[in-house]
């Protein structure tokens, strides 16, 4: 045989016919052996046989083939708000964690972009994949619920959305309610009782669902001896804000602050206003990722999300979602807390606030008690509306 010839032999695909030739088998049983499907029984001497004669022949699986015999695409949509949030670290984070669980699954995920013409409920419609997942921040799922209504297992990610009427629709996100357990916990450790919570909550889902949980804690307000106050920062003069909030007199303890800039703001305007954090006050931050931290001023903690388990939750949910074994449609993940020497450390709640525990400094988990609820009126402070505990 000449070198081209040979070369043209190793270049050639082999074919199941061929396989099952050389095995004495039939090409449904080399399919079988090759591919499981459930419920088919066959020897494991002959399912041996068939694959040893497949790897000594050189066969290569047919994706096209694999497509046509399990009826699916092996690809998974990724719906994201537009093309610019390729940009959002956050947004990079939970994508990798979903890339890198797909990958033994031999998944890959297929990049869509909301836009006024609805493009992405073409792909669904066309069967070009498997399952969709939905990442956005809003809290506003009229997206989602538009893709999980045409029949698709659909993952909502980083944002709560479920509904009874829609059974292949399930989500999973940070776990607000531990953080805001496991932050007034902390506070009340330390002796703060007059706390503010300095973040946005009209829009997204992360801040809304924590402001939520504050307004659902005003009944042990009282018995507890805690106030809370919720300012949202102003997006325009953030700075001038903060001196307002010092120049009319500080009145707080404890303080929340959702983003390490806006943090770094407030302790700069606070030392210039001879208020010393870490003295006067204790200052938590929430960030989206562990690599975002307050580089400046006496932070006790940050706690962050946790975006890489984000994805890999969300695609372990979706796979589950696609095979019908899905068990619990609302995923949490808890947030992490840094530095993790000392103090807190959320553990997720699945909804139940007492299960919030402490790491101690020898390193073992001590329960914490149901924390603190706050409670939210409305009033006017520095110039911006916010909510303020009732006395």
């Amino acid at each position: 045989m000449s070198g081209r010839d040979g070369s043209e032999q190793r270049s050639r695909r082999v074919s199941r016919r061929e396989v099952a030739r050389a095995a004495g088998v039939s090409v449904t049983t080399v399919t079988h052996a090759l591919n499981p499907p459930p419920g088919v029984r066959m020897s494991s001497a002959t399912r041996e046989r068939v694959r040893r004669v497949a790897r000594e022949l050189g066969y290569r699986p047919s994706f096209v083939g694999r497509a046509l015999v399990s009826g699916r695409s092996f690809v998974a949509g990724l719906l994201q708000p537009a093309a610019s949030t390729l940009l959002y670290p956050f947004y990079q984070e939970i994508t990798l964690g979903l890339s890198e669980a797909m990958a033994p699954c031999e998944y890959h995920p297929l990049l869509l972009f909301r836009s006024a013409a609805k493009t992405y409920l073409r792909v669904l419609r066309q069967g070009r994949i498997d399952g969709m997942l939905v990442l956005q921040s809003e809290r506003d799922c009229s997206c989602i619920e538009e893709v999980a209504a045409g029949g698709i297992p659909t993952v909502a990610v980083n944002v709560h959305c479920s509904l009874p009427s829609l059974p292949n629709l399930a989500c999973v996100h940070s776990d607000h309610a531990g953080l805001l357990a496991a932050l007034l916990a902390e506070f009340e450790d330390l002796g703060c009782r007059r706390l503010l919570f300095f973040h946005d909550y009209r829009r997204h889902d992360a801040n809304a669902s924590l402001h939520e949980h504050g307004e659902q804690m005003l009944s042990r307000l009282t018995s507890r001896g805690l106030r809370g106050t919720t300012l949202i920062p102003d997006a325009v003069a953030p700075r001038e804000q903060c001196r307002r909030l010092f120049a009319s007199g500080w009145d707080w303890d404890g303080v929340f602050v959702d983003g390490s800039a806006m943090a770094e703001m407030l302790i700069e305007e606070a030392l210039r206003a001879g208020v010393e954090p870490g003295r006067d006050f204790t200052i938590l931050v929430g960030e989206t990722s562990a690599w975002r931290r307050p580089t400046a001023g006496p932070v006790r903690a940050v706690y962050c999300h946790q975006p890489r388990r984000i994805g890999e939750a969300a695609w372990a949910l979706l796979d589950a979602l696609m095979a019908g074994s899905v068990t619990e449609k609302d995923i949490h993940i808890p947030y992490r807390r840094l530095p993790e020497s000392t103090g807190l450390e959320v553990v997720g709640t699945d909804g139940d606030a007492s299960k919030t525990r402490r790491r101690g400094d020898d390193g073992t988990n001590h329960r914490l008690s149901q924390s603190p609820e706050l409670a939210w009126t409305r009033c006017r402070c520095a110039g911006a509306e916010h909510g303020r505990a009732r006395d």
